[in-house]
């Protein structure tokens, strides 16, 4: 169990589900074995008592977040989410894709077998505590290179700072110590590690923040090609891009480099370094509707992925799960399996 959450928070949860006309009592009791969750949730009803793998998130979910609790919920029968706000539109998201969850406001989606069910939403927390406060785009970049390239935990700040790109070294030292007061990287005498599952809490955080922070200000732009033909697209702009070093794929086209499971409509592009007129060089038209799109990378963290092709697995699974399609969610979910095991089992890398 994350002991080092806030117990007013956990004892919230506990309270919300004991209001329910069906709930004798709850209670959490440590996490099962090999499992990435955080707790078991106990819950009692007049007729049995329930045992449910919880998750518990600190931040407010974004689409991101819930497009990967949607994915785990497949493989974990009964999950329920304790995260601090679920708003209308990510809660009926939750419910319809069977996630149970819960909130601090008392919104939920709950099923107990097939006798005991509650669904609420629409409620407004009325405590003056507040959610964690959002980070800006560098610390997201920051925040990716940790998660890139674990080693750096322990890296100075200006090496840090280097490796998520054009950001200061304060900002790195910042993201650093937040982490520690999270509790998702232990800070001692020996240096600093990711506390047991604290690498997978970062990257829920990390991913909460990709779609409405990191990438509007990464993006270069949406764009409009004539060709049809997904494969022809693909070797006629790797041709037009040239040397491999300044660019690499994201997204679909990285998906199937990978994996050879998935390449949707859309195409991402990360650039190194932002290259002037990058639309004209690639025979591109500007379109709000495009499905070809540009962006700087966060970093040179981002082109350490194991294909000289792709950007880094992580960021290839945030680019899928923000297509918010369901082909790219079970492709997120196959590259997660095969990049990504400390999303898939709870494992923890250590420098």
């Amino acid at each position: 169990m994350d002991m080092k959450a806030p117990a007013d928070d956990l004892g919230g949860y506990l309270e919300v589900l004991r209001g329910f006309s069906f709930v004798r009592a709850a209670t959490l009791r440590a996490a099962p074995d090999g499992l990435p969750v955080d707790a078991t949730l106990v819950v009692r009803t007049p007729t049995e008592t329930f045992r449910l793998p919880a998750r518990r998130t600190r931040s407010l979910l974004g689409r991101d977040v819930a497009e990967h609790l949607a994915g785990l919920a497949q493989r974990i029968p009964g999950l329920v989410v304790l995260t601090p706000a679920v708003g209308r539109f990510l809660g009926d998201f939750l419910a319809k894709h069977g996630v149970n969850f819960v909130d601090l406001a008392g919104n939920c989606s709950l099923r107990l077998g097939g006798s005991y069910q509650a669904r609420i939403q629409g409620r407004a927390r009325t405590s003056s505590r507040t959610t964690e406060k959002a980070l800006r785009a560098p610390a997201y970049r920051v925040l990716f290179a940790l998660l890139a390239r674990s080693e750096l935990l322990d890296a100075p700040a200006r090496t840090l700072a280097e490796a998520a790109g054009d950001v200061s070294p304060q900002t790195a030292i910042d993201l650093r110590k937040r982490l520690v007061a999270r509790g998702d990287v232990l800070a001692s005498g020996n240096g600093h590690q990711w506390a047991p599952a604290g690498l997978r809490r970062a990257t829920e955080f990390w991913l909460a923040g990709f779609s409405a922070t990191l990438f509007p200000g990464l993006s270069l732009g949406r764009f409009h090609t004539q060709e049809k033909d997904l494969r022809l697209l693909g070797e006629s702009l790797g041709k037009r891009l040239g040397d491999a070093r300044s660019w690499r794929w994201g997204g679909g086209a990285a998906a199937q480099r990978l994996t050879g499971y998935y390449r949707g409509p859309r195409t991402v592009i990360y650039f190194a370094s932002a290259p002037p007129t990058p639309a004209r060089k690639l025979g591109l038209v500007p379109s709000a509707d495009g499905d070809v799109w540009l962006a700087r990378s966060p970093g040179p963290a981002a082109f350490t992925g194991s294909d000289e092709r792709c950007v880094h697995p992580l960021l290839v699974y945030a680019d899928l799960l923000a297509e918010a399609d369901d082909r790219a969610r079970e492709a997120a979910a196959e590259l997660r399996n095969r990049f990504l095991p400390e999303l898939e089992s709870g494992a923890e890398r250590h420098p």
